[in-house]
């Protein structure tokens, strides 16, 4: 490791024990170093890892492009350490837990992570919430920045997300299903309708969010199965710009059920969309999901966490089915 080669080379310059040094230490304040010390212990890194880190010049010195990376890469690896000892040992060799979380824009979120978090008051926990677009949630979930995906499917391409998420390692766990709902302002000529259509829905100029790339691979033209009128469309990537729109104009936003109680404007109608003539009337259009990377236990935050949210579903049973 990087870091124990430092700690060694630093050792065997000042004839210490290696165990001696942290990363916090100071070589000078709390090893007793002088400056003779530090340039022969540059020297020997120069020489190490066969680098020049700095450079003389008439005001005195500086350091080199490569010491400059160096330096960067030195910082990283100490932070790096630093943090492991932090989060793993401390007094009492408690460990310490996490929930990290990405998840599409879903009003039942927040409230679920927080009574995650009051529950563990008492604990040392590390808790990261990620609100982005569908396809960066099952990003953030493979790549390991996050641990837990929550995001909704549309059964239009139920397939397609199927076999890129066998392809990509990913569990994949049903929690519910919804047809489909739109959100209207004033200005939309359905306001105040209980139903609305898809053939109509289809005329209206539209709000799309969090599916810009999507946007860019054309599948919402591409699909007429979408429903979206590619004549009059408009992406955004944030539900505050789709309140600011749906306010003033007569744009449509398609939204899942459980992001109706996202929009703080109530002036914003969420209404049911339905076909006319009453086939696939659409009640299991939508899918909600999580995920989390195959083959991964799940920790005890974890667990807390997917507790609460099967109990808003009454699935409290398919919580347990789901554990070893």
């Amino acid at each position: 490791m990087v870091y124990e080669k430092l700690c060694s080379l630093l050792a065997d310059q000042l004839g210490i024990n290696a165990e001696d040094i942290t990363p916090e230490t100071n070589i000078i304040d709390d090893l007793g170093a002088d400056s003779l010390d530090v340039v022969e212990l540059l020297a020997t890194l120069e020489e190490e890892y066969n680098i020049q880190i700095l450079i003389r010049k008439p005001r005195g010195v500086e350091l080199t492009s490569d010491g400059k990376n160096f330096v960067y890469y030195a910082r990283s690896v100490l932070a790096a350490a630093n943090a492991l000892e932090q989060n793993f040992t401390d007094m009492q060799g408690t460990p310490r837990s996490r929930l990290f979380l990405a998840t599409q824009q879903l009003d039942f979120v927040h409230d679920l992570f927080f009574r995650t978090y009051l529950q563990n008051q008492d604990k040392r926990i590390h808790y990261n919430l990620v609100e982005t677009d569908r396809n960066d949630v099952t990003r953030q979930v493979l790549s390991g920045n996050v641990d837990l995906g929550l995001l909704v499917r549309n059964v239009a391409d139920a397939k397609t997300f199927l076999v890129n998420a066998e392809a990509k390692r990913l569990s994949v766990h049903s929690i519910s299903r919804s047809g489909v709902y739109a959100a209207v302002g004033p200005y939309s000529p359905f306001y105040n309708r209980q139903i609305i259509t898809f053939e109509e829905a289809e005329n209206c100029p539209q709000l799309v969010l969090d599916m810009e790339a999507q946007a860019t691979q054309n599948l919402y033209f591409d699909n007429v199965s979408n429903h979206f009128n590619t004549d009059k469309i408009i992406f955004v990537n944030s539900i505050r710009a789709c309140e600011q729109f749906l306010v003033q104009s007569d744009l449509l936003l398609f939204v899942a059920k459980w992001a109706e109680g996202c929009f703080r404007d109530p002036r914003i109608r969420v209404i049911p969309v339905e076909y006319s003539d009453g086939e696939n009337p659409g009640e299991e259009i939508n899918e909600l999901l999580w995920i989390k990377r195959a083959g991964e236990p799940l920790n005890f935050t974890e667990y807390q966490f997917l507790r609460l949210l099967y109990h808003r579903f009454g699935k409290e049973e398919d919580l347990n089915e789901l554990l070893p």
